[in-house]
């Protein structure tokens, strides 16, 4: 899967809202490959103030398949018509979505639990960009420039991301996966993450423990 399915790289800001931009952007992902369109931006926002009801806690964290959870009966509307606020203070703020402006919703079979192994993960990649969490807690993810993170990375799962491509630099296999800390951050907003030493979860960073994507289709 290439980058030209991809969106901008964003920036979630002062908000615990890593969770929202993975779910959207995977979503974004897929509407432009099923209909072959450059990608459109659909809002984080939305599903920042909106999703609570599915246990989401909007800047407090969240997870992206009770996104699309939500997404099944709610259309996400553009990032135009519902812009993004939270990222300046970290406040979740109030819903004020007017669904009736909703482009894309996710299907009955709302997402797919990916396996484990670097395999299954790939085979995902190859269909679409995939939401997978990670460990972005520790210095040599923080601080990330360049090359292939392979050590000193924890597993405890805190942030949300997308993996959108693999591949071998040095002789060392990676999944490239994209961030929402901005394309100030890391490589042009990119981080290369180790393939699992152990072809199995964790995987560095946690790759390998929660890969999901999700079935969606326009309105």
């Amino acid at each position: 899967m290439g980058k030209d399915k991809c969106t901008p790289v964003k920036n979630q800001g002062q908000c615990g809202s890593c969770w929202a931009f993975s779910a959207t952007e995977t979503v974004e992902s897929i509407i432009a490959i099923e209909n072959d369109t450059t990608p459109v931006e659909y809002s984080p926002q939305q599903l920042v103030s909106c999703s609570s009801a599915y246990g989401n806690a909007g800047c407090g964290g969240g997870w992206y398949y009770w996104a699309w959870n939500y997404m099944k009966t709610h259309a996400q509307v553009s990032e135009a018509n519902y812009p993004y606020t939270s990222g300046r203070f970290g406040v979740t703020g109030t819903c004020t979505v007017n669904e009736s402006q909703g482009l894309v919703k996710t299907d009955s079979t709302d997402y797919v639990r990916v396996g484990h192994t670097n395999a299954d993960m790939m085979s995902a990649i190859d269909k679409q960009p995939t939401s997978v969490a990670i460990d972005a807690s520790m210095p040599v993810f923080q601080n990330y420039s360049s090359g292939v993170i392979t050590s000193n990375c924890g597993t405890s799962i805190d942030h949300a991301v997308v993996a959108v491509g693999y591949g071998t630099l040095n002789g060392t296999d990676y999944f490239l996966v994209r961030n929402s800390w901005g394309s100030s951050w890391g490589d042009n907003g990119f981080v290369r993450i180790g393939q699992s030493s152990t072809n199995n979860k964790p995987g560095y960073c946690g790759i390998n423990t929660d890969p999901y994507y999700p079935n969606a289709q326009l309105v």
